[in-house]
Formats: C-alpha cells, structure tokens, sequence
C-alpha cells in the first residue's frame, strides 16, 4: 500500500514515519473546545447583567431558539473546524526510507506538495528546539538543507523527537555515500 502511494522502488523501505508532535494537535483540540463553551458563558453573562439586550434578540414565543440555532451553527462551524485540523495533522508528514526523504506538505483541506531528496544531496541537517513545553515534550524544528545553488530545504515544525530524525538521516546519508 505505502510502495504504492509514495511511488517507492521495489527495494525501497519506509523507515521512519514522522509528524508533528501530537501536543500540538491537542492544543487544536482545547482551543476548539473552548469555543464551544464559551456562548453559553456569553449568553450566561449577557443574562445576568444585560438583560434588556437579549429582550431585543429573542423570538417571540420561545426566548432559547434563536441561541439554539445560533449555537448549533456553531457547533458545526467548530467540527469542521476540528476535522480540517486533523486531516492537516495527519496528512502532513515525512517518510525517510533508505535512498530518500519524502515531504508530504499538506497546506490546507486541497492542497498538497509532495517533495523528494536524495540523501547524496543533501549538506546539512539543523535541529532547532525552543522553549519549556518544547523541551519537555521533546519536540522541535528540523530543516534539511540541499547542497544545490538554490539551496532548497525540507522543513517540518514541532517535529517529535527530531534529534532521532536527525540521526536517521545522518546514518542513511552515511551508508548512501559508501555505497
């Protein structure tokens, strides 16, 4: 199936898969939840010290269906929301096999960038990791640069656990150059 869809040569293996860490995805997550909760805090204080204001936004007969259909708006807004940001999440990753590194760069629902580097081209490889939470979770930057006059370079955020990436790298450029 993976032979397939990255186009691999029959020798050709997927040694590592990575994403972005999963924390950052959470932090998604929490900040839509959050925006979930936080109408019925609006609506809650809007009772409580303007009451002549919701007065001018019901409906007549039932004072809860205009914020029902509002909030259910909402909430649709927010799941989608939720589910572009997972696909992003998923669909964003890197493949280091034995002769290559795949990008998969999925920048938004329907857009997509798939990048290839041979490891013999490549010159540098630079981890960057920045901050508490980054240190504690063990995530951070990885960039990839090419030996090439443009000098083009791969580059993956909020990687986890990069200093092991780096080292496949640096380990499969080794073994490309003896062989």
């Amino acid at each position: 199936m993976v032979h397939k869809a990255l186009n691999l040569d029959p020798d050709e293996n997927v040694l590592i898969e990575v994403r972005r860490h999963w924390i950052i995805f959470l932090g998604h997550a929490v900040a839509l939840l959050f925006s979930a909760v936080l109408p019925f805090i609006i609506f809650t204080m809007l009772k409580m010290f303007a009451p002549s204001f919701l007065d001018l936004v019901t409906i007549q007969g039932n004072n809860y269906a205009l914020f029902t259909f509002l909030y259910s708006l909402w909430l649709l807004f927010l799941w989608v929301s939720f589910f572009v940001e997972w696909t992003k999440y998923y669909l964003d990753v890197w493949y280091v096999t034995e002769k290559r590194i795949i990008d998969i760069d999925q920048r938004s629902l329907f857009s997509r960038e798939v990048s290839n580097l041979r490891f013999d081209r490549i010159q540098d490889v630079t981890v960057d990791t920045h901050g508490f939470w980054a240190t504690l979770f063990g995530f951070g930057n990885i960039r990839v640069q090419t030996a090439a006059e443009d000098s083009t370079s791969f580059y993956m955020s909020t990687v986890a656990n990069p200093e092991a990436l780096r080292r496949v790298i640096f380990n499969q450029q080794n073994l490309s150059l003896r062989n």
